[in-house]
C-alpha cells in the first residue's frame, strides 16, 4: 500500500499513536475490538517485527495493555 510507505515507522511515533493504528487496522478490517484482539494483534506485530527497537515499542504496549 502506498499509505503505509507514507506512516512514520512504530518506533519514531508514540506509544499511544501505535495503538491507535492497530486499533485502526483492527477496525478497518471489521473485527470487534477487545482487550483479547488488541493483545493477539500485538503479539502479530511483536512477531513480525525485525527491529530491536519496533519490538521493545509493542512490547511496551502490549505490557500496559494488561496491566490495566
Amino acid at each position: 500500500m502506498a499509505m503505509e510507505q507514507d506512516v512514520a515507522p512504530p518506533k519514531d511515533i508514540s506509544e499511544e499513536e501505535a495503538l491507535g493504528r492497530v486499533v485502526g487496522e483492527i477496525l478497518s478490517a471489521g473485527k470487534t475490538l477487545s482487550r483479547k484482539t488488541l493483545c493477539f494483534e500485538l503479539l502479530k506485530k511483536l512477531d513480525e517485527a525485525e527491529e530491536s527497537s519496533v519490538k521493545r515499542h509493542y512490547s511496551n504496549i502490549f505490557k500496559k495493555l494488561l496491566s490495566c
